[in-house]
C-alpha cells in the first residue's frame, strides 16, 4: 500500500491564514457600504428635518404669543377697533385682525372692516370656503387644544391665520392677516440665521411663483436643495435646507471613497506583513536546514582527522611498528590531522566571534610575499598527500601594508582548503602576489569544478554552501571558510571578489590597500 503525503508550501500557507480571510472581509465591507451610507444618509436627513421642524415650531410659538397678548387686552365693544388699531401697530406684521363670534352654529363674516375691496371679498370667500375647518377649531378649543391654521391668499404676500382665542370670558374665532415676507423677514430670518450658522444654508421660497423670497446666505440662492418642508402658518411658502460645503450625498460618495482607500491600505498591508511573515518563515527553515546541514558537515570534518589520529595512535600505542622511519612518519601524519583538527575548531571559534562582534585584530606592517611563502611551507605537506602541485608567483615589488598577519594567513588558508577541495583530475594550484590600481592582490586560482554563476554572489554568505550539481556533492564542509574571509577582508578596509567557469575553475582574489606608513 501506497501512502501519499502532501506538503502545502509556506506561502500558500500564508494565503489561506492571512489573505483569503483580508479579501473576503474586503468584498463583505464593499457589498454592505451602500446599506451604509443609506442608513447614515436617512439619519443625517432626519437631522435636516429637525432642523426645519424646529422653525416651524418657533412660528407657532411666535403666533401663539401675540394671541396671548389679546387675551390679556380688555376688551369691550367700544373699544375693539381701538385695540386692534393699537395691536397692528405693534406688530407691524401683522396687516390687519378680525374678531367673529359663532351664533347659531354660524360664523358671520359680513363685518370684515377693510378699504381694499378686492381683498376683503377674497378674504371673505375663502373663511366661507373653510368654514367647517373653522367651526372644527372650536371644537379643538374646548378640548384644551388651540389649532392654529394658515390659509394663503391669492393676493401676493397675504396670508390669513386663524385661531380660536378668549376675550373677556366669550370665545372669539381671530383671523389675522399677515404680509408673509414681512413675517418671514422680521419674525423668522433671525432664527434661521441662528439655527443655520456655519453649518447649513436655510432659506425660502414662495410654492406659487418658485421665487426664492429669503436666505441664509447673503440672500444667495442655494445650488440644490437637499430637503424642503412647507411652513405650517404660510402654506405657500416652504424652508429649503442644504448643509454647508457638500451635499449629503457628496458627504456619503466621499466617506464611501474613504472607506474603500482605507481598506484598499489595510489590504495592501496585511499583504506585506503576509510577505515578510512568509519571508521570516522560508528564511527560518532555510537557517534550520543550514544549521543541520553545518552541524552534519562539521561533524564529518572533524570525525576524518579524529579517525586518522586514532587509527595511528593505536597502532603506535600497541608497538606494531618497528621501523623508526614508519614510526616518525606516523607521529607526523598525527601532528598534521591534530594541526587540520586544530584549524576546523579555530575557523568555528573565529565564526562564533566574528558572529558576536567580539573578534580582535592586531595590526601591524605585513610583507605579503614573507606571509604567502610561511603559509605555503606550513601548508606543503597537506599539498603532498593529497597530489598537489603549488605554482607560487611572487611581484618583489609590493610594498607592505596594514594587517593582521595571522587573520591573513586564516584568509589564505581557507582559500587553499577550497581549491584542494573543489579540483578533479588537474591537481594544481596557482598563488600569485601583484601591485595593481594602486592595491596589493593575491590570487588562489584551482583548476577545479568551478561555481555556478548564479550561486557565485552567495558563496561568501555564513553557512552559504551549493545544494545542486557537482559542487554540492564533492566535499563536505562548514560553509563557514569564504563567510570568514570576506569579514577579514572587510576589516582591512580590503574586498575579496571571484572569477569562476564550471568545469574550468576558479580565481579568488583578495585585495589591500597599501600601508600610509610607509
Amino acid at each position: 500500500m501506497k501512502n501519499y503525503t502532501f506538503k502545502i508550501s509556506p506561502l500558500i500557507f500564508v494565503l489561506i491564514l492571512l489573505i483569503i480571510p483580508t479579501t473576503l472581509f474586503t468584498v463583505l465591507e464593499l457589498t454592505s457600504m451602500d446599506d451604509q451610507e443609506e442608513l447614515i444618509e436617512g439619519i443625517y436627513k432626519n437631522q435636516l428635518e429637525a432642523v426645519i421642524f424646529s422653525i416651524n415650531q418657533f412660528s407657532d410659538d411666535h403666533v401663539n404669543t401675540w394671541i396671548n397678548e389679546l387675551e390679556k387686552m380688555n376688551w369691550t365693544e367700544a373699544n375693539t377697533n381701538t385695540n386692534i388699531d393699537s395691536y397692528i401697530q405693534k406688530n407691524p406684521q401683522c396687516q390687519n385682525l378680525f374678531l367673529f363670534s359663532l351664533k347659531n352654529d354660524s360664523i358671520d363674516f359680513s363685518t370684515i372692516q377693510i378699504n381694499d375691496l378686492q381683498l376683503k371679498q377674497e378674504i371673505k370667500d375663502t373663511l366661507l370656503n373653510h368654514s367647517n375647518n373653522l367651526k372644527r377649531q372650536f371644537s379643538y378649543y374646548k378640548e384644551g387644544y388651540r389649532k392654529l391654521v394658515g390659509i394663503d391668499l391669492k393676493q401676493d404676500h397675504y396670508s390669513l391665520i386663524t385661531f380660536i382665542a378668549q376675550l373677556n370670558g366669550t370665545h372669539k374665532l381671530g383671523v389675522f392677516l399677515l404680509d408673509a415676507r414681512q413675517f418671514i423677514s422680521d419674525v423668522l430670518s433671525p432664527r434661521m440665521q441662528r439655527i443655520a450658522g456655519d453649518n447649513f444654508v436655510l432659506s425660502v421660497k414662495q410654492t406659487s411663483s418658485d421665487q426664492m423670497v429669503y436666505s441664509t446666505l447673503l440672500n444667495t440662492v442655494p445650488s440644490s436643495i437637499t430637503d424642503e418642508m412647507v411652513i405650517w402658518l404660510l402654506p405657500d411658502y416652504s424652508i429649503g435646507i442644504q448643509p454647508q460645503g457638500l451635499t449629503i450625498s457628496e458627504v456619503a460618495q466621499q466617506r464611501a471613497t474613504n472607506n474603500i482607500l482605507f481598506l484598499a491600505l489595510v489590504d495592501i498591508l496585511l499583504i506585506i506583513s503576509a510577505w515578510f511573515f512568509y519571508r521570516n518563515i522560508r528564511r527560518e527553515i532555510k537557517l534550520a536546514k543550514i544549521k543541520s546541514d553545518f552541524v552534519s558537515n562539521v561533524s564529518h570534518e572533524i570525525r576524518t582527522p579524529l579517525a586518522l589520529i586514532s587509527m595511528y595512535a593505536e597502532t603506535l600505542s600497541l608497538n606494531r611498528v618497528n621501523d623508526e622511519s614508519k614510526r616518525s612518519k606516523y607521529y607526523n601524519i598525527i601532528y598534521k590531522e591534530t594541526q587540520r583538527l586544530s584549524s576546523i575548531v579555530n575557523n568555528i571559534l573565529n565564526f562564533s566571534r566574528i558572529d558576536n562582534g567580539k573578534r580582535q585584530f592586531t595590526f601591524s606592517l605585513v610583507d605579503i610575499n614573507d606571509l604567502i611563502s610561511e603559509v605555503m611551507k606550513n601548508y606543503a605537506y597537506r599539498m603532498e598527500t593529497k597530489g598537489f602541485e603549488a605554482q607560487v608567483k611572487l611581484n618583489d615589488d609590493i610594498p607592505l601594508i596594514d594587517g593582521d598577519s595571522e587573520a591573513i594567513s586564516e584568509a589564505l588558508t581557507n582559500l587553499l582548503d577550497n581549491a584542494i577541495k573543489y579540483s578533479k583530475e588537474i591537481r594544481q594550484i596557482e598563488i600569485t602576489s601583484s601591485l595593481y590600481d594602486g592595491q596589493v592582490e593575491i590570487t588562489v586560482s584551482d583548476f577545479g569544478i568551478g561555481i555556478p554563476p548564479k550561486e557565485q554572489k552567495h558563496i561568501f554568505d555564513k553557512f552559504y554552501r551549493v545544494t545542486k550539481g557537482a559542487l554540492a556533492h564533492h566535499a563536505k564542509g562548514s560553509g563557514l571558510g569564504l563567510s570568514i574571509v570576506l569579514h577579514i577582508m572587510q576589516a582591512h578596509n580590503g574586498s575579496v571578489s571571484v572569477e569562476s567557469e564550471e568545469n574550468k575553475g576558479s580565481t579568488f582574489t583578495l585585495k589591500f590597500p597599501i600601508s600610509k606608513n610607509i
